[in-house]
């Protein structure tokens, strides 16, 4: 049985989608955004910035739903003046709850946000093919967590993409575009990793 996501806007990243720049705290951060711009999942990521000498970090636990729309939450630890990127990929994000931070001279700041790409499906499956809706803008690059799978070029007239008998995927599968691209992903639903 094949699931479809539809994906009618840019995937870049957006640094501070969920929470924008605030100090470190431990408690609740207030939520900006509970999803991504576009549809589908993402990989949830925070970004560190010292003030004065580098914080005591602590973790951060993100919980909100899957690609799957299950519960899903995940303790990220934030890196010093770095991203830390999450391993799950996350629909909506309802909280992001600071533990085990200790300030050094001034309040570390920090944004949480989303990873470039839309999840499709998560663990293993198989892509059927690529609807362009409308002329593509910008190249769409699709991806599993191996490899590239396909990249249509900007420009790429609307119709059907059709791959045979489908591609397998394995641990996601991530659309990327830096437009707002109208596509439809046809792919099978997603599967636990442990079938892959």
């Amino acid at each position: 049985m094949a699931n479809y996501t539809g994906i009618a806007a840019t995937t870049a990243a957006v640094a501070n989608r969920f929470v924008t720049t605030t100090n470190m705290i431990v408690g609740a951060y207030t939520i900006a955004n509970a999803s991504p711009v576009w549809q589908g999942g993402c990989l949830v990521t925070i970004t560190h910035t010292s003030v004065t000498g580098t914080d005591t970090l602590g973790t951060i636990t993100i919980v909100g739903t899957g690609v799957d729309n299950q519960p899903l939450s995940e303790t990220i630890t934030p890196l010093a003046d770095a991203v830390a990127t999450s391993t799950k990929a996350f629909r909506t994000v309802t909280s992001a709850t600071g533990a085990g931070w200790v300030i050094n001279t001034g309040n570390d700041t920090l944004v949480i946000g989303c990873a470039a790409g839309s999840i499709a499906a998560v663990g293993s499956g198989v892509l059927y093919g690529i609807v362009v809706n409308t002329t593509a803008a910008a190249a769409i690059t699709v991806s599993d967590s191996k490899r590239t799978i396909a990249t249509l070029a900007s420009s790429i007239a609307n119709g059907h993409y059709l791959y045979g008998p489908g591609v397998e995927f394995a641990g996601f599968l991530r659309v990327a575009t830096t437009s707002t691209n109208d596509i439809t992903v046809i792919h099978s639903g997603s599967l636990p990793a442990s079938i892959a």
